[in-house]
């Protein structure tokens, strides 16, 4: 009787565990959907900054910089749903960290806790993490 109740928790273990890697599968697809989407938006920016004076096309430039990264976060995240290495987990924190970097530090302190993560995040890549690494699921 207890082989049978193992064996149907297993079966069911199994069948939750599928359901959630088509639900990330579904989800990572629409993320990418989104980011196909929001391509017009770099259009629209990438003409703003042509048609605007030097002088005001900074904070445009800011803006479209800050759109194209956070695509790039996207679609490393959509990568990362789909493909489960550590490898993916460090580039979509790299990216991360970088726009966060880029955009928004606002003080000396913020560039340095940035610059310092991604000396982090390059460490761990370089001497704890192998690129032959076996998947985590």
């Amino acid at each position: 009787m207890e082989d049978k109740n193992k064996r149907a928790i297993q079966a069911m273990e199994a069948k939750l565990h599928t359901i959630i890697l088509w639900l990330e599968v579904l989800l990572a697809f629409f993320i990418v959907a989104t980011v196909l989407i929001s391509g017009k938006d770099l259009v629209v920016l990438v003409y703003k900054v042509f048609i605007t004076e030097a002088s005001a096309s900074y904070e445009i430039l800011q803006s479209l910089l800050s759109h194209i990264l956070l695509l790039v976060v996207g679609l490393e995240l959509a990568i990362m749903l789909i493909h489960h290495t550590p490898g993916n987990v460090l580039e979509v924190m790299l990216y991360a960290i970088a726009r966060k970097m880029l955009i928004h530090s606002g003080t000396s302190f913020d560039m340095l806790l940035g610059v310092i993560a991604l000396a982090l995040i390059f460490f761990v890549d370089k001497y704890f993490h192998t690129k032959d690494s076996e998947k985590i699921f």
